[in-house]
């Protein structure tokens, strides 16, 4: 990292301590009031370092010490337990700050990590495809409107957003079924108004128009529901685990088939899961966790589960495993581990989905031992050797 990188980095470490000097004080004050995203980032640090302050590794930011010798440091934690302690804390500072001060000033050349062999392209934005009763197939991405007025006219596509209006009155669902690619994303507005907006890798299928006394949908993968009231009628997402039932809130639910947990993070109103015969309600700020037929819940930072809707990548204390299965989706790779240990490592921070899948993985070098070696699409992870 530049030298300058490094210093607003050990000041903010300081500034989180409390131990600037006057003359770095100045310069702290004068790095956060230059724009409002410093001043939001800073705020998002101190949050996030009241979290871990049972973490030691911020006492070992010592400003007189050379960086490369702190980060020498944290390369030699090589068990578990340590590696946690250590790169739990340092990441947020590490990960937040250097994908803030890479991306948002035009960044800085460094030696790539992975190295993207000439005609390899990670795709990816907005796209999807609407899969039809009959089975046809229809692309769904900016500009495709006029495809959707001659097939389907109750449904427009302003670029962003599928959008359902009511169609004439069937006496029975006809249902439609979105689907995401990996490294693709899109919304949906079903007829009811409910807003749906599902991740990479994801497909929903629904009715065209609801009827009858409940509003159904089933949910393969990643999706983020705001849903419109109806008293009369309820809410259902099925999942393959479990279902999630609601009147009318806010929630994200993450439940793909090849996870081992699903997860329903509430963010406002109330909503049930029901697991065979467990019923469990759900009040914001919770989060279910479904795995082996069970359901146990927890208090949870919901930004990092929504952080996907605005493009971020945010974590908290995660598996490295579970960190690179979101990555994998995004950028259509596959991580393999050289070392079964390093999926256990632990991440907090925050990271924007950019499109430089290389920016990400040197990030993340330079917050934990962990080396990245590419071929093709397959990323394989190796603990770093000193």
């Amino acid at each position: 990292m530049k030298k300058e990188t490094e210093y607003i980095i050990q000041l903010i470490v300081k500034r989180l301590q409390g131990g600037l000097s006057p003359e770095e004080e100045t310069s702290f004050a004068a790095w956060k009031s230059r724009s409002k995203a410093n001043e939001e980032l800073y705020e998002r640090l101190e949050n996030e370092y009241e979290k871990h302050t049972e973490y030691p590794l911020y006492e070992q930011f010592n400003a007189r010490r050379s960086w490369p010798s702190v980060m020498k440091d944290i390369r030699k934690r090589h068990s578990i337990r340590r590696l946690y302690r250590g790169v739990a804390a340092a990441a947020i500072v590490l990960l937040s700050v250097s994908s803030y001060l890479m991306f948002s000033t035009g960044g800085e050349e460094v030696l790539p990590v992975a190295r993207v062999e000439s005609g390899n392209h990670f795709s990816f934005g907005k796209r999807a495809s609407l899969i039809l009763p009959g089975g046809d197939t229809l692309l769904i991405a900016p500009g495709m409107a006029d495809t959707l007025d001659e097939q389907l006219p109750f449904v427009s596509n302003n670029g962003e957003t599928l959008i359902y209006h009511t169609p004439r009155t069937a006496d029975s669902l006809v249902y439609n079924t979105l689907k995401i690619p990996r490294g693709g994303a899109y919304s949906l507005q079903l007829s009811d108004g409910t807003k749906v907006m599902l991740n990479s890798d994801s497909r929903l299928k629904f009715p065209q128009s609801f009827s009858g006394d409940t509003r159904e949908v089933y949910l393969e993968g990643e999706g983020f529901f705001q849903v419109a009231k109806d008293a009369a009628k309820p809410f259902i997402v099925h999942c393959e685990k479990y279902a999630v039932r609601v009147l009318g809130t806010t929630f994200n639910i993450s439940a793909y088939r090849n996870d081992e947990v699903s997860m329903t993070t509430l963010v406002e109103g109330r909503v049930n899961i029901e697991c065979g015969n467990t019923v469990v309600a759900l009040t914001p700020g919770l989060m279910a966790a479904v795995a082996d037929s069970k359901v146990m819940t927890r208090e949870v930072n919901v930004e990092s589960y929504i952080s996907w809707t605005r493009d971020q990548f945010s974590f908290s204390e995660e598996r490295l495993e579970d960190l690179l299965k979101k990555i994998s989706r995004w950028y259509d790779v596959e991580f393999v581990f050289d070392d079964e240990e390093i999926k256990e490592y632990k991440f907090s921070g925050f990271m924007p989905r950019y499109e430089s899948i290389d920016a990400i993985l040197q990030i993340m070098e330079q917050a934990a031992n962990v080396i990245f070696k590419m071929n093709n699409k397959q990323i394989v992870v190796y603990t770093h050797q000193e």
